[in-house]
């Protein structure tokens, strides 16, 4: 990294010394956006690929037609749009990219040293597009490429190793096995001419494994898993490659050992994949790029759980593997904001230098800060500055752990710590994957592992897809959906939720569950597709029956047992006993504060500029305030709500309530609530990225009395737990009460109307306050439950999260 710096700051200070339109400048230029694609391919940050590409489409346009560098600088754009479109999916870049790369082809005399390069560029763009006719294009330039290649040449391997990988491309559709053996036979020259140390021998390795693995599926030759189990492995443990390129070769290599039966082998190695997870280089990134690279391990740690199962691993070292691989990006934001107030208090300088770099290294880069140099001159020392940070913060906590009591400081927490977690309540993680289904759970005696038969993965993948189909259209829609949702509830019961209340009941973890006075809380977890599945309403809700959620405990959702953790690290001491200046009449009725004096604000949107009206935003603000004004609860009303009006009002107070609309986006971290633009006329958008980045002292409740403020569209990120309710956890709120998908606006006001009365005005029964928080709630949604119990889509979306 310090090279590419070093590169960049040198062509900066050359442009700076030359006039525009100087052939030195406009080399200058092109180099720099080699060097910014180069630092993209190295991090994966897409403004730099942007900008790389800017600045080859400048320094072309600088370049005279008859110049001799034009077909190199037509040659490295046409590169840049073709990762960009690999990036962001614009068809239009990879057009382009065929353009340049043909021009830059006619451009180049048969025996310059650079054709090869062209071809082999070209080659693979036409085999981006995956049709037989360009698959055939890309293996003719491949073999134009490597004749062009001087035996004794450096790019020669990359030549081999390329034509290799397009001939085991062919071999797919088509099955002929002399691509194949063409693949592999491209494949060992590309290997044998690679060096044990090169930073593309991984490259080298896992094409020749690929197609190595291809031969064995079809041939069933010993020789050909071993040998390709080898270079797997070999990949793996390549230390100078990226760790997300790593990991996909280990994950090669665990399918591979799963079918030849080695289930314990096949377990070893995902293990070692998922403890390689926290150090993919994320901390550098913006949170697009960090979500595009975690999309592309999506799962991972969900396979490595079932299979130390199969392998006849303890269910409490399935859980470590799935607390490591689930919520990455918030993991990192919780372990930054954690309070260490302990470490402060023992030792103070290292908490000191230990929070310094925390904050550091949560924020994002600042190239905009006061200085004389332009964002572009100021970010590669910023990236640069960023990686030195992470390797001090590396050896700071190296440090922390070598301290008296401190060995297990932010790293995942032993089994009596994860037990001692559920003190309140089990807590249940259900996982399917196509090897296997269970429940994990987690009790104040035991981790326990339970095995979920009914609960295939098919049948998971097909209902989810069913429940994100549910919401809108007609009234004969609604009729089918409401069917739908009855029948999917009842199999979530029968399949998972159902199995875990009998082994609870049966191991005395939980009584029999139908007493409501004494409903025992229960926080579930779901991974992968269960991500999104409605746990807490399972089961069969026609009259009389108690074969269902709701009738046997109270539930809270939770995306790891460290987010628990995080969001039990605030006390909460909302409601405490009154003084003796207050009636014991009043005293029945409420719990006054003495100290905090809590403060509410209520954001309500009943009107919203181009969507629907919400009549029952004004009625459910009412109901709020008339509660409110019973307590000491002090109420700001915001009228005309703006985002940074609300990001800004958000840190001075206890309790933030929203009656608007919210939107789930493909991109979570997009999802939204709808306010109003600074216009007051146009609508704008509270997005999740921006509350997460929030860290507020005084948060305690936020209720999302808006549509899918839990819901996550995107599957490949459903780990990552992502989405509006999930960011004011992150923010500091310890309770978040929110929607999993389309709610009705009567049932809304409703079950709002409901939770404030019993929290603020009951006397709470001597329970401590997140228990009185959550069990307010919960009354409040099983009112109406009890109203309509036949229609599950108009009570089943409210949801609690947190502690």
């Amino acid at each position: 990294m310090r090279d590419l710096e070093l590169a960049e700051e040198i062509n900066e200070e050359i442009v700076r010394r030359t006039r525009a339109g100087d052939p030195e400048s406009t080399k200058a230029i092109a180099g720099l956006g080699v060097i910014l694609y180069k630092r993209f391919e190295r991090i994966g940050t897409v403004g730099d690929l942007q900008k790389a590409i800017k600045h080859g489409e400048d320094a072309l346009a600088a370049t005279p037609l008859d110049h001799p560098d034009r077909a190199a600088g037509l040659n490295n754009l046409g590169n840049m749009l073709c990762a960009r479109f690999e990036r962001i999916g614009d068809l239009g870049d990879l057009q382009k990219a065929f353009k340049h790369g043909e021009d830059a082809l006619a451009a180049t005399p048969l025996d310059h040293p650079l054709r090869a390069a062209m071809h082999s560029n070209l080659g693979a763009r036409f085999e981006r597009i995956g049709d037989l006719g360009d698959l055939q294009k890309a293996i003719k330039h491949a073999e134009d490429a490597l004749a062009a290649t001087p035996l004794d040449h450096p790019l020669r391997a990359t030549m081999h190793s390329n034509l290799g990988a397009w001939f085991s491309r062919r071999f797919e559709p088509i099955g002929d096995l002399g691509d194949l053996q063409k693949a592999i036979s491209h494949g060992e020259e590309a290997l044998a001419g690679t060096a044990p140390d090169h930073p593309r021998r991984m490259i080298m390795c896992t094409t020749l494994a690929t197609s190595l693995q291809s031969r064995f599926l079809q041939l069933k030759s010993p020789e050909d898993f071993t040998k390709c189990l080898s270079l797997y492995h070999e990949a793996f443990h390549c230390v100078p490659s990226p760790p997300r390129s790593r990991i996909q070769a280990a994950r090669r290599a665990a399918i591979l050992l799963y079918s030849a039966r080695k289930i314990p082998e096949s377990s070893s190695i995902l293990e070692d994949a998922v403890n390689l997870m926290p150090h993919v280089d994320l901390r550098f990134l913006t949170r697009d790029d960090q979500q595009h690279i975690l999309s592309q391990i999506s799962g991972l740690a969900s396979i490595a759980a079932s299979m130390a199962l199969q392998a006849g691993r303890e269910a409490y070292h399935g859980l470590k593997l799935l607390e490591l691989g689930r919520g990455i990006i918030m993991g990192f934001s919780m372990d930054a904001r954690s309070e260490a107030s302990d470490l402060k208090t023992e030792h103070p300088l290292v908490f000191d230098q230990f929070n310094r770099l925390r904050v550091e290294i949560d924020s994002e880069i600042d190239i905009n800060c006061a200085s004389d140099e332009t964002p572009e001159q100021r970010q590669p020392r910023a990236i640069s500055r960023r990686y030195e940070a992470v390797n001090e913060m590396e050896q700071i906590l190296k440090h922390i752990r070598s301290l008296p009591g401190y060995d297990g400081f932010l790293l995942p927490p032993p089994r009596d710590a994860l037990m001692k977690m559920a003190t309140n309540g089990p807590i249940v993680v259900f996982n399917s994957t196509i090897y296997r289904s269970d429940a994990i759970i987690v009790t104040t005696s035991a981790i326990t592992s339970l095995e979920l038969p009914k609960l295939s993965y098919a049948d998971t993948v097909s209902r989810m897809n069913q429940l994100a189909s549910f919401g809108g259209g007609s009234f004969l829609k609604r009729r089918q959906d409401t069917k739908g949702m009855i029948d999917l509830l009842r199999w979530l019961w029968k399949a998972a939720v159902g199995p875990v209340f009998d082994h609870l009941e049966g191991s005395g973890a939980i009584t029999d569950g139908v007493h409501e006075n004494n409903l025992k809380r229960i926080w579930w977890i779901g991974f992968g597709q269960l991500s999104m599945a409605p746990f807490h309403a399972a089961g069969d809700h026609s009259p009389g029956s108690t074969r269902n959620n709701i009738s046997r405990a109270i539930s809270s959702y939770i995306p790891t047992i460290k987010a628990l953790s995080y969001a039990r690290q605030k006390q909460l001491q909302l409601f405490e006993e009154c003084d003796a200046s207050f009636s014991p009449e009043r005293s029945k009725k409420a719990k006054i504060l003495k100290k905090l004096n809590p403060r509410l604000l209520l954001v309500p949107m009943p009107e919203t500029p181009g969507a629907l009206e919400l009549p029952g935003v004004t009625e459910e603000v009412l109901y709020i305030l008339d509660s409110s004004a019973k307590s000491s609860i002090e109420t700001t009303l915001l009228s005309g709500p703006t985002p940074a009006e609300v990001l800004e009002r958000i840190k001075y107070n206890e309790i933030v309530h929203f009656a608007c609309h919210g939107v789930s986006c493909l991109n979570p971290s997009d999802s939204h609530l709808v306010l109003f633009n600074q216009d007051r006329i146009s609508a704008g958008k509270l997005m999740a990225r921006d509350i997460s980045k929030l860290v507020s002292q005084n948060a305690h409740i936020a209720y999302l009395s808006a549509c899918s403020s839990a819901k996550n569209l995107s599957t490949d990120l459903a780990d990552e737990v992502i989405h509006l309710a999930s960011a004011f956890q992150l923010a500091g709120f310890s309770h978040t009460f929110a929607n999993m998908w389309e709610t009705d606006d009567q049932a809304s006001s409703e079950v709002a109307r409901d939770f404030y009365n019993l929290l603020l005005q009951d006397g709470g029964n001597g329970e401590d306050d997140h228990q009185r928080v959550s069990t307010a709630f919960y009354n409040a949604v099983k009112k109406v439950r009890d109203a309509k119990p036949g229609n599950p889509l108009r009570w089943a979306p409210f949801i609690h999260t947190g502690a």
